[in-house]
């Protein structure tokens, strides 16, 4: 994410790099991250919402490994960020934090179902997919 705040989604170069030959591979992938993101996001909220921060950083460690796996290298970043502002104890920056990173998980899942479509009806055609934004 940058720092006037515009989203960043899927890496969808540096997925193709890294799965190119193996989109069997990267559909279960994609599936599980639809899966575990979403499961991960609602627990998160509800976490910091009674401020849990030891259910809240399980949350956080489960989505910075699983959205840097799909390359959503800005949600892994915000994910990282709100993790720091748990940890400091700092709620108002956890709360601002929460709402970006609803905004980006919201698009990578976006993506996410846009990837998957693709493998679905055609694998080789998911590296030209024209991903949401």
């Amino acid at each position: 994410m940058s720092a006037a705040g515009a989203l960043t989604g899927i890496s969808l170069d540096s997925l193709k790099d890294a799965f190119a030959g193996s989109e069997d591979i990267l559909q279960q992938m994609l599936l599980l991250f639809d899966v575990q993101a979403r499961e991960r996001m609602v627990q998160l909220k509800a976490a910091l919402g009674g401020w849990e921060v030891t259910a809240a950083r399980q949350c956080l460690h489960s989505l910075v490994n699983i959205s840097g796996a799909v390359h959503g290298y800005g949600m892994s970043e915000l994910t990282k960020a709100l993790g720091d502002a748990v940890k400091a104890d700092n709620e108002a920056m956890a709360g601002e934090l929460l709402l970006a990173l609803e905004r980006e998980a919201d698009l990578v899942l976006r993506q996410t179902g846009a990837l998957l479509a693709a493998l679905a009806s055609d694998p080789a055609s998911v590296w030209s997919v024209q991903l949401p934004d």
